[in-house]
């Protein structure tokens, strides 16, 4: 005696999209996604490709994004340059 599967209930896309939410929804990370404090803006740049090479080994190397790295950068020199 074999296994037999349940026989296949036809669905409508409606009916298909809705199960398929209701699953989506309970696993562990549902929900809306975590904003971190404070509001950031988005630039666009052009930077020497040497120097964007050695931004991204220095982010590697810290376990961070270039973005991260590139804002850490930033503000250190912001910073240095204040205490002048």
């Amino acid at each position: 005696m074999g296994i037999t599967p349940a026989p296949k209930k036809d669905r409508t896309d409606k009916e298909a999209d809705k199960a398929a939410e209701e699953i989506i929804g309970k696993a562990p990370d549902a929900g809306a996604p975590k904003r971190v404090a404070g509001k950031k803006q988005q630039i666009s740049l052009t930077i020497e490709p040497s120097l964007l090479e050695q931004l991204d080994e220095v982010a590697g190397s810290l376990g961070v994004s270039r973005a991260a790295a590139f804002s850490l950068a930033v503000s250190r020199f912001v910073q240095q340059e204040k205490n002048r």
